[in-house]
């Protein structure tokens, strides 16, 4: 069985943590309108801004930042 992948460009917003932060770039398996992707600060939601960029010789939907989904807890 194949999975398809999608690429997806994360566009403004704060720097996300564990994807490639070089150029905000995320893989997933699923078709999603919006995701959730720990951020500096907490996790922040992203919303599909309905456009597609090329990065390098592909192609990647564009997710706009929209809010901060929750921030940062605080150490114990």
């Amino acid at each position: 069985m194949i999975a398809m992948v999608y690429v997806v460009y994360l566009q403004g917003g704060p720097e996300p943590r564990g994807v490639r932060t070089d150029n905000r770039v995320v893989t997933t398996t699923d078709a999603v309108p919006e995701m959730r992707v720990p951020c500096e600060g907490g996790v922040g939601l992203w919303r599909y801004a309905d456009e597609h960029m090329t990065i390098g010789t592909g192609q990647a939907a564009v997710f706009e930042f929209v809010r901060m989904e929750e921030e940062d807890p605080q150490p114990e």
